[in-house]
């Protein structure tokens, strides 16, 4: 964890250094000013700045309604009649001087369980986002037929059969014919959506209306469109376990 001390008396910013680094905390830099540790701040960008109120001309509040980058606070002072200002400011913490091992330890104890939670938090947002981005995203495959190259939409694939060396793929807006063979596009649909029911038929899961089945034991798949597909013999259990 990185850190910046704003501190204008150097002998207490020593003393701070000393116990951050050992408590495993890298110090970036130190600033002695108000001006100086906008600037620092600003352009090391630390996880968390040690901030002292009373800095001269300028105190700690003012760093904090100037700098862009936005770390954790805890406030250093020797002055407990700022603490509830400080924790208006969003301040983690606020120790008082002298600043002993143990409430140090305690206060970046703090920031480090915020830092985990938000990291948490973060990473649910992004999971959140992703699952939604996954369901809304429209996939689509290119197909060469005839002098063109159409950029079908998988969504709108019911189902894809093979005829006299062609492939004929029949979508929610038509049928479309390619050269290219049936084994092609099962090696490059999903297999989770796209199911192989028969050696001349490929079917999209989610179009599928019914299943069928007669007395001789034979199956066949009516598709969204209304057309019967046939089930081949050695295609029957891919097609059981939709419905087991």
């Amino acid at each position: 964890m990185t850190c910046v001390i704003v501190e204008d008396e150097k002998l207490l910013a020593m003393v701070l250094e000393k116990m951050l680094r050992e408590e495993g905390l890298d110090v970036l830099e130190i600033a002695t000013s108000a001006e100086d540790a906008v600037r620092i701040i600003d352009t090391t960008k630390p996880d968390v700045v040690f901030l002292d109120i009373n800095l001269g001309e300028q105190d700690g509040f003012y760093v904090l309604e100037n700098i862009s980058h936005k770390p954790y606070v805890i406030f250093t002072t020797a002055y407990s009649e700022y603490a509830v200002r400080a924790f208006d400011e969003n301040a983690v913490d606020y120790v008082l001087k002298p600043v002993s091992r143990e409430r140090l330890k305690a206060a970046i104890e703090k920031v480090k369980k915020l830092s985990m939670l938000q990291s948490s938090e973060a990473n649910e947002r992004f999971k959140r986002v992703k699952d939604v981005v996954s369901k809304i995203k429209i996939e689509k495959i290119p197909v060469e037929s005839g002098d063109e190259v159409v950029f079908l939409c998988i969504e709108d694939i019911i189902y894809l059969t093979s005829e006299e060396g062609e492939t004929i793929i029949v979508t929610k807006n038509g049928k479309l014919r390619t050269k290219i063979p049936l084994k092609v596009f099962e090696s490059k649909l999903s297999q989770e959506k796209f199911l192989r029911i028969h050696k001349s038929y490929i079917i999209n899961a989610e179009q599928i209306k019914k299943i069928v089945r007669n007395y001789f034991g034979s199956m066949a798949v009516e598709v969204s469109n209304g057309d019967i597909l046939p089930v081949g013999r050695n295609y029957k259990d891919v097609v059981k376990d939709l419905i087991s």
